[in-house]
């Protein structure tokens, strides 16, 4: 180990067991959700897949609102002024998701929205203000775009089992309209559970890449 990487060992606060635990459960649960989908796709009735596949756009947006949260609660002080802007952002990104769950008559993406954002948020304010939380901060928001980037290319490009979404029942699962993720909805299903389960094993590490692969933490946060 070199002495950078034994000071950054050091330097990092210590998490309790159930801190870790609770900051890794959200994606737990929603990765076990889509694993179960992957082998019984009725599981959670019939629009269970589709469902997911929602549920996946709407991860994406909210990879770039986690930066947007992020960034503020850097340039706020107080957890009151925190809470307020957070609670702006929220509105914001849900009436958007709103729009979106309006023009396919779905509900759905409106509460994936809340459960995800819950997610996001547990993770956000369990940590207090320091330059510990943001070395995490910086380092969730980087992990989160490099395992769904990197994910949604594996399994677009690698062989994916369908497992229990075999061609004879893709007909029911109501899903329309033309695309990979449409004619091939397993992949999307193997892509949420390997994504979730993999953001659940960090969260539950604790995992942080290096503060020198996280160009932005040599800029001092805003006050």
């Amino acid at each position: 180990m070199s002495k950078g990487s034994l000071r950054e060992a050091v330097s990092r606060e210590p998490k309790s067991q159930w801190a870790r635990a609770r900051s890794a459960l959200p994606d737990a649960i929603t990765a076990g959700v889509f694993l179960v989908l992957w082998v019984a796709p009725f599981a959670f009735g019939v629009s269970g897949v589709r469902n997911a596949m929602l549920l996946m756009l709407v991860e994406f947006v909210l990879i770039h609102a986690t930066a947007m949260m992020g960034a503020t609660v850097e340039a706020r002080s107080g957890r009151d002024a925190k809470i307020r802007v957070l609670l702006g952002f929220g509105l914001l990104y849900a009436l958007f998701i709103g729009a979106f769950a309006f023009a396919f008559r779905e509900w759905w993406p409106v509460y994936a929205f809340g459960w995800l954002l819950l997610a996001k948020l547990v993770r956000l304010f369990g940590t207090a203000d320091s330059d510990d939380a943001r070395w995490q901060r910086h380092s969730d928001w980087a992990l989160t775009c490099m395992l769904y980037l990197g994910g949604a290319f594996a399994t677009l490009f690698l062989p994916v089992p369908r497992l229990g979404i075999t061609p004879e029942i893709q007909p029911q699962l109501g899903i329309e309209g033309g695309g990979e993720w449409v004619q091939n909805p397993h992949i999307v299903i193997a892509f949420g559970a390997l994504y979730f389960s993999a953001l659940a094993w960090a969260r539950w590490r604790d995992f942080r890449f290096p503060r020198s692969h996280l160009p932005n933490l040599r800029k001092p946060p805003s006050r």
